[in-house]
């Protein structure tokens, strides 16, 4: 064998799985305050990270249709909240801004814990009625008690 294979073999392989990124797929809640807002609260995996990076978000109604004007007005209050630890939620937004009935969220974000590297999606699925908020897991779930 060749020194080169060898080297390949022995140093190469075996780093090149080091900080292999994980996808993950989780739920969050949505919290009401003050009955004018409601917040997203930060899951334990975000609060518990070293850092967070590639936030990105999106939001769907019960036809499907994106609702690009909650990720534009939420984009940057998010940033900042994911770099304080002691903050407790994503972003909060007015209940006015949401259409009254289903809103499917998704929030994807890297999270960095010691050398290890995952991609998160956290997702929830909300059903705003008559001023009420209600989280739901599942998407039938949801279309089924919120329609």
């Amino acid at each position: 064998m060749t020194t080169i294979l060898r080297f390949f073999l022995i140093f190469i392989i075996p780093f090149s799985t080091l900080g292999c990124k994980e996808k993950k797929v989780d739920y969050f809640k949505y919290e009401e305050i003050d009955s004018e807002k409601v917040c997203a609260l930060k899951p334990k995996q975000i609060n518990e990270a070293d850092s967070t990076s590639m936030f990105d978000s999106s939001f769907k109604t019960i036809n499907g249709k994106f609702n690009e004007k909650i990720s534009s007005i939420i984009y940057e209050q998010s940033l900042e909240n994911l770099s304080i630890k002691k903050n407790k939620y994503i972003f909060c937004i007015s209940k006015k801004t949401l259409d009254e009935g289903f809103l499917e969220s998704q929030i994807r974000v890297e999270i960095k814990k010691g050398s290890y590297l995952r991609q998160y999606e956290f997702v929830n699925y909300l059903c705003l009625k008559n001023g009420n908020i209600k989280n739901y897991v599942d998407i039938d779930q949801v279309k089924e008690k919120c329609i």
